[in-house]
């Protein structure tokens, strides 16, 4: 066969052409045409088509489909690649079987094993009796095309509900290629739900055999996602009671499923079969008993009452073994499960034996405070079995003499003789404390590991700084191994140097080495002949001044300066001690010149608090070069009295820093876009005096840079280094960081960097201030689980530290409550972790809810109620009372009013709502009729 004959074919190319190429050839010639249409096809891929005119390019396309073809029936399936057959004509199947070729017995194995997509042309050569039948999970997930605009197979292929569909209740998938996530995106007619009911009722697919592979399905334990549609499939196929009983014994296993939707389903099912038929005990009960600790709890609270009833019906040792079952609920996290428990124990065992007894006092630490009084009621009023507690109130408005008071913490209004017995907290620590200095680096060996190490993970800022200032003071060392000791790390840098497109800040830390590495005196003209980098506005507060920073330690290793960075931390967090500041520009070599504008200006945002016991004083001023340098500094740490001639923003951040400037204020709001039900709130934050223009200003000018710039979707690195930028600037940093924040609190997008914005808040240094206290109020109530575990953690030692205050954070959350921004339920989660650290942890946070439980404006959120049922445990457990009365006017006007009623405060600036007057006529006689008499 000549390449004429198969130009001949491409020059109208079809289905029909090339069978008609490959008719009455022997396996043979077939091979050795294979090894010229791959040539072809090799080559058809590599030619650009973007010149051509629409006909030439409809004409390419269906080259390239012939050729896709050819390669498909005259290559061994071997040879095929997904590659090399995608878009493979689905008329393949046909011609293959005109053709009757030989070879093709795992044809549809091997296409359905390089992709699912293959699917329709491997059916093809299944139903032509090409090829066997494949077993491969691809050819059951094949299945799953989009159906929105194609027949559903199950409606075009009478055959594929014979096997195939069989096989999608087995093979759970993944991906796009899943029941679940076929529905989730198909119109509800178009479903798989729809149409495999509609064959059931038309009688093409067994109701029974259907029912049967459903609970198989769900038997499988497929993730929640993919299982879900399984629950929901059956729960539309509307099992009768009949159909139910015959599968009884398969719905008490699936209660020990993993998934809570399986688990809920089976239970409404065994409930369903309870009130028919009673359960058998020995096979119920162990089902039933995981279900009583299930992590949702209605399914718990299903259960304990299905328990219930059981052991209403049982005698005997039944009865007690129901009885010992239902003790597990008192483990249960949900308070309401817990009172379920209690209540239905109350019930069964009126006098509880010792087993029992035994059983709920091994679970009494268990049990929630406000229920704890309840329990050992039931127990015999705290008799020996049960453990020691504090005692109920006896009665509303007492409190038990040995249970401490809210005292602990606040003393009652107008309480003068009564001080607070809580331990003082401990003074935030000094930001220039010993235990946070960061020690330099002191060799060549040292910078080379530490500069490697930095550029693959630069996510500890002042382990870059380190390696900042080591490359400006120790650059120009060269011992005699060096070359050798180098040769990775110039490898490396310059791979990640010719990629200006990667990631911002290894490229920068790539440049820098480069520059080190190049021979004397070529630093800078390394770095000129390096990619300008590509950035996204986001890195632009950041990456600007890094840029800057790395081009002046490139003209000082050019000059063989080597006095280092003035801006270098010496300690965590990027503050400079004074000290330190000074020294560094008294020691600087005479030919050293001036500090860039971009070092000084930063050294100066760095500056650390001019402590009370300092050995600064204007003497030492005078012992060294009086540079322009030195002067700024003496004037900023208020040593001289006469401000040197400096040029804006360098004047600005001076008399900033000096205190000269009052610190700006920021208000915020929450506002709302969008219709239901997608509905976004995003938190604005509006400093008090806006800068007057926006142009693009110096790099190292922060103030305005943050102001300018939001921080969006960028990695952890970048909201670390530009808190250590403008250490005492916090205020700053977190106004800047809010409507990020704020609109990632759900989730909707993954914003990995997010946890390191919140990170900042644990600083042991760090006074909260009201951006402070916003960010901390929303990372409570971030879905993401490190976002509010790190904001947990940051409550804990801000109020142990003094940093914060209970009063302080209830009022931002107050503010916060009525906004919908915030997830109640996750702040009541989150507080509860914060409160079970101890009992002062306890008693700061029930401060914190009642100052958060004040009236607002508009009406009450809907899920105040998790806040309320948290802090009445609270004060249970801690045998306090409410202290705000503004919190118990507010709750007053709500369903718990009589809740808290025992745990009012002694005073109220509000008198309590009347009660309701009495019902005069019984409900069933008011519906009488005159005419119907007594």
């Amino acid at each position: 066969m000549t390449p004429r004959t198969l130009d001949d074919v491409l020059a109208a190319p079809s289905p029909a052409a090339c069978a008609a190429l490959l008719q009455g050839m022997t396996p043979d010639q077939r091979r050795q045409l294979g090894a010229e249409v791959l040539r072809r096809h090799k080559q058809f891929q590599a030619e650009d088509p973007t010149a051509e005119s629409r006909s030439a390019l409809m004409l390419r396309i269906e080259q390239g489909r012939a050729l896709t073809l050819l390669c498909f029936l005259t290559l061994s399936p071997s040879e095929w690649t997904e590659q090399l057959l995608l878009g493979l004509p689905l008329e393949a199947g046909e011609v293959a079987a005109k053709l009757k070729l030989s070879g093709l017995d795992s044809a549809a194995e091997r296409l359905i094993e390089l992709t699912p997509r293959n699917y329709l042309v491997a059916r093809a050569l299944v139903r032509e009796g090409v090829s066997r039948q494949p077993t491969h999970d691809n050819y059951t997930l094949g299945l799953l095309y989009d159906t929105r605009f194609d027949v559903n197979p199950l409606d075009e292929d009478p055959g594929v509900r014979e096997h195939e569909v069989w096989r999608l209740f087995e093979v759970e998938g993944g991906g796009e290629r899943s029941l679940a996530a076929r529905d989730k995106y198909t119109p509800k007619e178009h479903s798989w739900t729809q149409v495999l009911l509609r064959h059931m009722r038309q009688g093409t697919l067994a109701r029974g055999r259907l029912l049967d592979a459903t609970l198989g399905a769900l038997e499988r334990d497929f993730a929640a996602f993919r299982a879900g549609w399984f629950s929901r499939f059956h729960e539309a196929m509307e099992p009768t009671p009949e159909e139910l009983e015959q599968h009884r014994d398969r719905y008490l296993r699936l209660l020990g499923s993993s998934i809570p939707a399986t688990v809920s389903l089976a239970l409404e099912a065994v409930t369903t079969l309870h009130a028919r038929r009673p359960l058998a005990l020995d096979s119920a009960l162990p089902a039933l008993e995981p279900v009583v600790l299930a992590r949702h709890k209605n399914t718990s609270l299903q259960a304990v009452k299905l328990l219930k009833s059981l052991g209403a019906s049982a005698e005997g040792e039944e009865h007690e073994r129901v009885s010992l079952a239902l003790v597990l609920g008192f483990s249960h996290e949900a308070v309401d499960v817990q009172k379920a428990v209690l209540k239905a124990l109350e019930s069964l065992a009126k006098a509880p034996g010792d087993a029992l007894r035994a059983a709920v006092a091994e679970r009494l630490d268990g049990v929630a405070a406000s229920l704890k009084p309840q329990v050992q009621a039931w127990l015999g009023h705290g008799e020996a079995s049960a453990p020691t507690t504090k005692q109920p109130h006896s009665k509303p408005g007492a409190t038990p003499a040995s249970a401490p008071t809210a005292k602990h913490l606040q003393a009652q209004p107008g309480d003068d003789s009564a001080p607070s017995t809580a331990p003082a907290p401990a003074t935030p620590a000094s930001p220039t404390d010993a235990r946070f200095a960061i020690s330099p680096i002191t060799t060549v060996d040292e910078l080379l590991a530490a500069l490697s190490s930095c550029i693959e993970d630069a996510g500890a800022p002042m382990a870059v700084e380190r390696v900042l200032d080591g490359v400006a003071r120790l650059g120009r060392q060269r011992p005699e191994d060096f070359a050798r000791k180098s040769s990775a790390l110039a490898q490396r840098a310059k791979k990640l140097g010719a990629k200006p497109y990667g990631e911002p800040l290894s490229f920068h830390l790539a440049c820098l080495a480069l520059a080190w590495l190049a021979p004397s005196g070529e630093a800078r003209a390394t770095l000129r002949q390096l990619p300008c980098e590509t950035m996204k506005h986001e890195h632009d507060v950041f990456m600007r001044l890094f840029n800057e920073r790395i081009q002046d330690i490139a003209v000082a290793l050019d000059a063989g300066h080597d006095d280092g960075l003035l801006s270098m931390p010496t300690h965590e967090g990027g503050w400079i001690a004074p000290e330190t500041l000074v020294d560094r520009l008294l020691a600087r070599a005479p030919g050293a010149g001036e500090p860039s504008d971009a070092d000084l200006g930063l050294a100066l945002f760095r500056l650390a608090p001019l402590q009370e016991a300092t050995t600064l004083s204007a003497k030492r001023f005078k012992e060294g070069p009086q540079g322009h340098a030195l002067q700024v500094v003496a004037w900023v740490l208020h040593l001289s009295k006469t401000a040197p001639s400096m040029e804006k923003p360098l004047a600005s951040i001076a008399a900033r820093m000096r205190g000269d400037t009052p610190p700006t204020r920021y208000s915020y709001t929450v506002k709302a876009r969008g219709e239901k039900p997608y509905i976004f709130r995003e938190v604005f934050v509006t400093p008090e005096s806006t800068p007057a223009h926006r142009a693009r200003t110096a790099s190292w000018d922060i103030p305005s840079q943050m102001t300018a710039t939001n921080l969006g979707d960028v990695l952890k690195p970048y909201p670390r280094w530009i808190a250590t930028l403008w250490p005492s600037g916090m205020e700053a940093y977190f106004a800047s960081q809010a409507y990020a924040l704020s609109f990632n609190l759900d989730w909707n997008s993954a914003v990995w960097g997010n946890v390191a914005s919140y990170e900042q808040l644990l600083h042991p240094w760090l006074r909260m201030g009201p951006m402070a206290r916003l960010v901390l109020a929303m990372g409570l109530s971030a879905k993401e689980p490190g976002e509010h575990g790190v904001s947990a953690d940051a409550t804990l030692a801000a109020l142990d530290t003094g940093r914060l205050t209970a009063e302080e954070l209830g009022e931002t959350m107050r503010e916060l409550r009525p906004t919908g921004l915030i997830n109640l339920k996750r702040w009541a989660a989150t507080l509860a972790r914060v409160a079970s650290t101890s009992d002062t942890h306890a008693l700061q946070v029930a401060l914190v809810l009642q100052r958060t439980l004040r009236k607002t404006e508009g009406p009450a959120p809907r899920d105040d109620g998790a806040l309320m049922k948290l802090l009445l445990e609270l004060l249970a457990q801690t045998g306090t009372r409410l202290t705000d009365t503004e919190a118990w006017d507010f709750i007053q006007g709500t369903s718990h009013r009589k809740t808290f009623a025992p745990l009012a405060p002694t005073s109220s600036a509000a008198p309590p709502p009347p009660p309701a007057a009495p019902r005069k006529t019984p409900r069933k006689a008011a519906r009488r009729r005159p005419s119907d008499g007594p």
